[in-house]
C-alpha cells in the first residue's frame, strides 16, 4: 500500500474509532475484548479472501494479519469450538467483584462491609475503598473510582460516610439491546458502501454516495429547524423510495442461483457534538502541557 495512503488510512481509522471507543467505555467494554474482537475479526476477513481464491493456509493468514500463527490457530479453535470468549471484567468490575468476594471485605453471611474512603491513621492496610481500588485496579485513580461507581448507582455514600455497594456487577449506562444491534447493522452498511466506493477500480462504478454540509455552525434553533425540516422531507421521500420497492422488487425464491443482494437506503442527520475529537492524542497532550494543573490530574 502506498506509504501515504496507508498513513492517511491510519488516522482515518483512529477518527473512525472514536465515537465507537466513546460507547465501548461507557458500556464496559475492555480494550482486551475490543482487542480479542478485533484479532478474530482480521483472521476472519483474511480468510474470506482465501476462500474465494479457493487456496486457504493459516501460515498466510498469519502474514497479512500481522498475528502470529499460533493466534491464528487459537482463533480458528475457538471459533469451530464454538467456545464463548470468557467475560474480561473492566476495572470497576473486578472493583466491585473484590467487595462482594474478597474475605477482607466481606462479614457474615458474605455480606460486603460498609468501607470509608481510605483508612485511619496508623491501619494503612485496612479495608477502604483505596486499598480495594488498589488491589483490584492496580494503578486506577482511587477517587475517578469512586466518581463512577457513585454515578451509575453501583455504589452509595452511607449517612456515617462510609461507602456500601447496591449491586455486584458493573452495568454502565443502560443502552436498549435492540438499539445496539440496529447500530451494528446501520455501522456495517455505512461503512461497507464507503469501503466499497474508496477501493473501486474506476470512476462510475461506486454506489450512491452524497453529503450535503452546512458552511457555518448552526447555533441551537437553527439546529432544530433543519432537525423539523429533515423529519418532514425526509419521511415523504423514505415513503416514496419505500413504494419504489414494493412496486418495483419481485420476491425471489431461495433457491434462485443468480446473484442477488440486500439494499437500501440510510438518511443520517449528523451532528459533530464533540468536535475536539476530531483532533489527535498528540494535540490533545499538547494542549494538557499547557495547563500544568490539569497536566498532573491526567498524568500522574
Amino acid at each position: 500500500m502506498d506509504g501515504n495512503v496507508k498513513d492517511n488510512l491510519g488516522r482515518a481509522l483512529r477518527l473512525i474509532l472514536k465515537p465507537l471507543a466513546r460507547l465501548l467505555i461507557d458500556q464496559g467494554i475492555t480494550h482486551q475484548e475490543f482487542s480479542e474482537a478485533a484479532k478474530e475479526t482480521y483472521v476472519e476477513m483474511a480468510l474470506r479472501k482465501q476462500v474465494s481464491s479457493g487456496k486457504i493456509n493459516r501460515s498466510r493468514i498469519a502474514i497479512v494479519t500481522g498475528l502470529t500463527r499460533k493466534e491464528v490457530t487459537a482463533v480458528i479453535s475457538r471459533a469451530m469450538e464454538a467456545e464463548l470468549h470468557p467475560h474480561t471484567f473492566s476495572r470497576s468490575g473486578r472493583v466491585l467483584s473484590g467487595w462482594h468476594n474478597d474475605p477482607d471485605y466481606t462479614g457474615p453471611y458474605g455480606i460486603p462491609l460498609e468501607i470509608p474512603y481510605d483508612a485511619p491513621e496508623g491501619s494503612a492496610s485496612g479495608p477502604s475503598f483505596v486499598n480495594l481500588v488498589k488491589v483490584y485496579s492496580g494503578d486506577q485513580s482511587a477517587r475517578q473510582m469512586l466518581d463512577e461507581l457513585l454515578r451509575v448507582g453501583a455504589i452509595v455514600k452511607t449517612e456515617s460516610k462510609t461507602f456500601k455497594p447496591l449491586r455486584k456487577d458493573f452495568k454502565a449506562d443502560r443502552v436498549s439491546p435492540k438499539l445496539i444491534e440496529q447500530f451494528g447493522e446501520m455501522s456495517y452498511n455505512v461503512l461497507n458502501t464507503l469501503t466499497y466506493n474508496v477501493q473501486k477500480k474506476k470512476v462510475g462504478e461506486g454506489i450512491f454516495d452524497r453529503c450535503v454540509i452546512s458552511n457555518y455552525c448552526l447555533d441551537k434553533d437553527e439546529l432544530k429547524l433543519f432537525e423539523q425540516y429533515l423529519q418532514d422531507r425526509g419521511d415523504v421521500f423514505l415513503a416514496g423510495v419505500d413504494n419504489w420497492l414494493d412496486k418495483n422488487i419481485k420476491k425471489k425464491d431461495a433457491s434462485t442461483k443468480r446473484e442477488a443482494f440486500m439494499s437500501g437506503l440510510a438518511m443520517i442527520h449528523y451532528i459533530t457534538q464533540q468536535p475536539e475529537e476530531k483532533l489527535t492524542l498528540q494535540d490533545l497532550l499538547a494542549e494538557i502541557k499547557l495547563d500544568e494543573n490539569k497536566r498532573k490530574r491526567v498524568l500522574d
